[in-house]
Formats: structure tokens, sequence, C-alpha cells
């Protein structure tokens, strides 16, 4: 699901500033959840929530949807989806399982280090790719050191997201935990767009097939994705959760093709392989 949204909003970088892109995805998701608690009878379970878990489920919606989800989109500008999405999602289980042993105390085992090893391997062996493919291009050069940033920035937001859900969930089921972590990324964002747009234009012009493509976006991965994220958070943990989501770049390498003719490089693909290995490696 992750991947498709990937893809999709790959599609409409030129298009939309990368705020607004996650402005409309959160709001569309946050109608969606709203409808979801009332459907579901679920108001109840805010009597009996704590302050702390009502501010981090909020903490780790702006953190993780508002900032990272934002500074992901600015990579997929950079990177394209076959090169981002091996990057964040490499990065981003591994640390998150870091912070899950020395914040939570989540078990770790020997292949750990060895699987993070791999990893590593693999995203240098992407973005050495990168940087051969565009050696004599100094504006492709100042390109790849943003992504990447970006790239990263993301992956450490959504790792500190990821722990803060886990640790203060409380009493909230996954639809309630993500009512209060989406709308309040929601507001984060419109708030931020507001204090920076200064009357800026869109990149070009605005179609309702755009906003469209962006809004699906966000029901199906920021709405559907986050409740279903959270259910895996809640039952497994959040390092084995993050491990797992990042079986995505299968998925998104592919889509990355089809849809929007990238090239998947020989390079790229072993380094997506190499990563994928350490991945199995750290949840053997």
């Amino acid at each position: 699901m992750w991947a498709l949204t990937s893809v999709m909003l790959t599609s409409q970088t030129a298009r939309l500033r990368p705020l607004v892109m996650s402005g409309v995805r959160s709001f569309t998701a946050s109608l969606m959840l709203v409808a979801m608690l009332v459907a579901t009878g679920g108001l109840g379970q805010f009597n009996e929530m704590t302050a702390l878990t009502g501010v981090s489920m909020v903490g780790s919606g702006i953190l993780g949807q508002a900032l990272g989800d934002t500074l992901y989109i600015n990579a997929l500008g950079f990177l394209g989806v076959t090169r981002t999405f091996p990057i964040t999602n490499s990065v981003y289980p591994f640390l998150t399982f870091l912070l899950a042993v020395l914040l939570l105390g989540e078990s770790m085992t020997w292949a750990v280090p060895v699987g993070g090893l791999l990893i590593v391997a693999g995203i240098t062996w992407i973005v050495l790719e990168q940087r051969r493919a565009d050696a004599l291009d100094v504006t492709s050069r100042v390109e790849l050191v943003r992504g990447l940033t970006f790239a990263l920035g993301a992956a450490a937001a959504w790792s500190c997201a990821t722990v803060l859900l886990r640790g203060q969930q409380g009493n909230l089921d996954a639809v309630g935990a993500a009512c209060l972590r989406i709308p309040a990324a929601s507001l984060a964002v419109i708030v931020t767009v507001a204090m920076t747009s200064n009357g800026a234009p869109p990149l070009r012009a605005v179609t309702g097939r755009s906003v469209a493509i962006v809004a699906l976006a966000g029901v199906l991965g920021t709405g559907l994705g986050s409740v279903l994220f959270i259910y895996a958070v809640e039952h497994t943990g959040a390092a084995r959760t993050a491990f797992v989501t990042t079986s995505a770049p299968v998925f998104a390498l592919p889509m990355g093709m089809l849809f929007l003719s990238e090239r998947l490089t020989p390079r790229v693909l072993l380094g997506t392989l190499v990563t994928v290995l350490g991945i199995w490696m750290v949840l053997a």
C-alpha cells in the first residue's frame, strides 16, 4: 500500500509543493479516520485516556506524518522512488530497532549487527550508483546530497515517532491512536503551509486530477495504512513492525519502472537485494 502511494506521490512532485501534498494527504486521511471512529463506536476510549498518552500520540503524528512524510516527499523529488524507497526503508527499521532496544527494552540477537552491516552496504551501493551516473553533472551531485539529507531525515523522524507510539499508546486502539496522530499532523502541515507560502504559486498548473491522486494517496497510505501500522506496532512491537514494512521496496521498484519510467540499474537492484538480505538476518 505504501509502495503504491509512493508512486502516486512521485507522479505529482512536479505540480504540488511537498507541504501542500502532505496537507492534502493528512486532511483526507483525517476525514476517513474520524468516520471510522464514529462507525466503530470508539469515542468512549478517550474518556479513559491519560494526558501523557494524548500528548504522545499528537507528538508522534507530527513527528512521523508532518515532518517525516514531508521530508520523504522532498526526497522523492530528488532521488525518485527506486532510490528513495530502499534508502529510507533500510535506515528506518535499523534505527527503530536500536531505539526500541535502548528505550523500550526489546531483545537483540547476534544477527542484528551483521544484518545491519548488510543494510548499510546495500544503501551504499544504491548511493554509489547514483553518484556514478551523475559524476559529470554538478547540479545532480547537489541534488543527490539534498535527496539523501531528506531521505535520512525522514527515516529518523519515522523511527522516533514509531518508538514514541509503541511506548505511550496506552488504552487507545489503532483507530483511536490514528485519530489523534493524523489530524494533529494535518493541522501542523496546514499551519506551516499558511506561514511559509507567501503567495507562492504551485510548480505547475494544479489540476483536479493532481489533487485527487494525492487525496487518494492520503486515504490509502496515511489513513488506512496508518491504522494497519499502529495495529502491527501494538501487537508485534516497534522493531519487528519496522522491519516487516521494509518489504514495500519489492513493490515500489517495479511500480516506479512501470508508471514513472524510472530506470532500474543492476547496481540498484543488487543494492536492494543486499538490503533485503540484511533485513532478513535481523529478523531471523
